[in-house]
């Protein structure tokens, strides 16, 4: 959609510096616009690459050659005034706008959300977009960190326009450009010194702040990311730290703001993949997961680390490159302190950026920081490893299964995690592109337990889900698929083969008269919280469901007395010889099962629905809601039901919960797995449980039931990977 009033085709605009994260996606909207676009940058970079799949090609390397005749140059902060490019616009005498212009130009096009503070405010932005987009209401956005799966094509970007009526802005406040936007909603994260060379006092820094929210019709300040939301007052996150539920509520507060459906928004951020380079899960190496992450103040780096901790590592590794010299004088002593939260730590020379080692700054270097985290080690392992390569063998050899290790810093020290991740699995013919090997899996399941994929993917179309499957029956690999990751329980050794992850198109939801239309990877209550608003009614259970559609089509879900067969038109199906529709009766639909096969994926769905009042379907589904909350625990690692209701005249009707219960086994626990004292079919993670401790609890439960009634509970809970039953599981 184009803005009214702005003729952008025919504009050219001239990006120094194209390859940044902010200046690449202002550079991809503008192109998306209808604008001529161009742009140079002294290296290449995985924004430079997705710039050239969207027709730029920029220049590596800044020469005035590079610039246009007649164009607009956009620069950012960054760029020095000696640039060639630069000093050639201005001997021109061409218009030169800062980047913070443009964005306030285009931004100005559409109701804003601008999101604002210190730390956080990538990732809120992240969370916002895409709860947005995946509630329908289909954002601009402007975030300075590529999220997977935010494309319309389901890759990973940091930039889009969409057909909806609001935008989503990082506003960033490093040189004060955030002044230039007028939000209509404003989000404030946090407020600390980091920029000490554009503010000089804290103070002043709180006054920009004030400015920036003043013109606002609604402000999100960190007081309010604790208050009553509507919807869910606990859900859980595909992403770690509380820092990250922070986030997430200062997202939903700018979505109750807006007057957009928090209860959906809610519900779509436990798919929230995280941004890159912030806490992003690499892969692994010997056993170890590594993690890379971009915290560059005293206050990210805690929040990362404190954050891993929460996964129970054996031992917690920080490979942290300090960034700008003035940034490292200033906090040198509080780097040392936050890093004392890993169990080792090693450490990197500044990343200068644009900085000189010259004057007052003569003489930083990283190693003040490393002898800072010496000092609070009390005497565990501290390393002064001051180059990327020195970093990457001192840590490679160490590392062993249980391990976290994390690379942190806004430089390149995501070079040491890249290195360590590189080599290792089976060699395999040329695979498709956006294959990431060895993936751990437990962070996309509910219960938080798994060990990692050979091969992981998120196809965002019938045609990429067609190619990966073929490849994988031509590698011979076994398939699986992690839907929103309830009702799934990994292998702790993993998954040999390739798992999918339904995105983009295939996660989809959209109306066609009566007819509601979802991709297989669209959550089952994010549908019906859509068909609701559009006024169709007969899914309304599906809002109780946690899973997507494809996981629920495939086990013929059904909650509160209603079935995704008596409203299922028909369905698409993918296999690695193509796509094939198919009618529910061709499904061999029965009590939870259908008869898809393991290779079969439902690529999308079609419901058909009734019309009926809005108001009232939604006023069903909270009444549902509620019934759901009181029932069962929420806001806990557990992957729902794990026994189905029996069908055995021996259980007198009584459901799987109310046998075990009856059984004695409410509040049964096994290592860190535990049956819910609120819900005795309900498995959950009291701390750090392993699928092994899971799979201990549910035998041992399962024999209590036989023992004292004679019925055989069997497991509702899909297994992902070789799990081996303990001993005793066979009754």
């Amino acid at each position: 959609m184009t803005p009214p009033g702005r003729d952008w085709g025919s504009r050219r605009l001239h990006f120094i510096g194209i390859g940044g994260a902010g200046m690449s996606g202002l550079a991809l909207v503008c192109r998306e616009l209808g604008a001529t676009v161009t742009g140079s940058d002294r290296a290449d970079s995985s924004y430079m690459e997705r710039l050239r799949k969207a027709g730029v090609e920029p220049a590596v390397g800044h020469d005035a050659a590079n610039l246009p005749e007649g164009a607009e140059v956009v620069v950012s902060t960054a760029i020095g005034a000696d640039n060639p490019e630069l000093e050639l616009a201005r001997e021109r005498g061409l218009p030169v706008l800062h980047r913070g212009d443009l964005l306030a130009e285009l931004c100005a096009e559409k109701r804003l959300i601008a999101i604002a503070g210190t730390h956080g405010k990538t990732t809120t932005s992240a969370m916002l977009a895409w709860a947005l987009r995946r509630t329908g209401a289909d954002p601009a956005f402007f975030i300075g960190g590529e999220v997977p799966g935010l494309s319309e094509e389901g890759e990973a970007t940091n930039a889009g326009w969409g057909s909806g009526e609001w935008v989503v802005a990082e506003a960033d406040e490093s040189d004060g450009s955030f002044g230039k936007l007028k939000p209509e909603i404003a989000v404030i994260t946090n407020v600390e010194m980091d920029h000490h060379s554009h503010w000089g006092s804290l103070a002043e820094l709180q006054r920009a702040f004030d400015r920036f929210a003043a013109g606002a019709d609604g402000v999100v300040t960190p007081t309010d990311f604790d208050l009553d939301l509507p919807g869910p007052a606990e859900f859980v996150l595909a992403v770690p730290g509380r820092h990250n539920l922070l986030n997430a509520r200062a997202a939903l507060a700018a979505v109750g703001l807006a007057g957009l459906d928090v209860e959906a928004a809610s519900a779509a951020l436990a798919d929230f993949p995280g941004v890159r380079r912030r806490l992003e899960l690499r892969g692994s190496r010997d056993g170890a997961s590594v993690y890379d992450d971009y915290g560059h103040h005293p206050t990210e780096v805690r929040a990362a680390l404190s954050a891993l901790r929460e996964l129970g590592p054996e031992r917690l590794i920080a490979v942290f490159q300090p960034h700008l010299y003035s940034r490292t004088k200033v906090f040198a002593p509080q780097f040392g302190a936050a890093l004392a939260l890993a169990d080792e730590v090693a450490v990197l020379d500044v990343y200068p950026a644009r900085e000189e080692p010259v004057g007052e700054l003569a003489g930083v270097s990283g190693l003040d920081v490393a002898r800072a985290a010496a000092d609070r080690m009390g005497g565990r392992r501290v390393l002064w490893t001051p180059t990327v390569e020195a970093a990457q063998d001192a840590v490679a050899a160490d590392l062993g299964p249980g391990d976290v290790l994390v690379t942190v810093g806004a430089g390149d020290v995501f070079r040491v995690a890249e290195a360590l991740v590189g080599g290792g699995g089976r060699a395999v013919s040329d695979s498709p592109a956006g294959l990431e090997r060895d993936y751990p899996l437990a962070r996309l399941t509910t219960v938080r337990t798994g060990g990692a994929a050979e091969w992981f993917a998120r196809p965002g179309d019938e045609d990429r889900l067609v190619e990966l499957l073929a490849w994988a029956e031509q590698e011979d690999l076994a398939i699986g698929v992690v839907g929103s990751g309830s009702n799934l329980l990994v292998a702790d050794e993993g998954f040999r083969g390739l798992v999918l992850k339904l995105d983009g198109e295939l996660a989809a939801i959209e109306r066609d008269g009566d007819c509601l239309l979802c991709g297989g990877g669209a959550r089952l209550p994010s549908a019906a919280a859509k068909a609701a608003g559009w006024g169709l009614s007969g899914i309304e259970f599906g809002v109780n469901i946690p899973g997507t559609v494809g996981g629920a089509v495939k086990m013929n879900a059904n909650a509160y007395g209603g079935q995704l067969a008596e409203v299922l038109e028909w369905i698409d199906v993918c296999t690695a010889a193509g796509s094939e529709r198919r009618p529910p009766e061709r499904l061999g639909f029965a009590y939870r099962r259908s008869n898809l096969r393991s290779d079969e994926l439902v690529a999308r769905a079609c419901f058909r629905l009734a019309p009926g009042d809005p108001e009232a379907i939604k006023e069903t589904m909270a009444g549902m809601r509620s019934r759901r909350h009181e029932a069962q625990p929420s806001g806990i690692k557990t992957f729902g039901s794990t026994f189905k209701n029996p069908d055995d005249e021996r259980a007198e009707g009584h459901t799987a919960g109310q046998l075990l219960e009856a059984a004695g086994c409410r509040g049964l626990q096994v290592g860190g797995a535990r049956l819910s004292e609120k819900h005795a079919n309900f498995v959950e993670n009291a701390g750090e449980a392993t699928t092994a401790d899971v799979l201990e609890l549910m035998s041992a439960a399962r024999r209590r039931v036989h023992e004292r009634f004679g019925v055989v509970l069997e497991p509702e809970v899909q297994l992902l990977g070789e799990v081996s039953w303990p001993e005793g599981w066979e009754l």
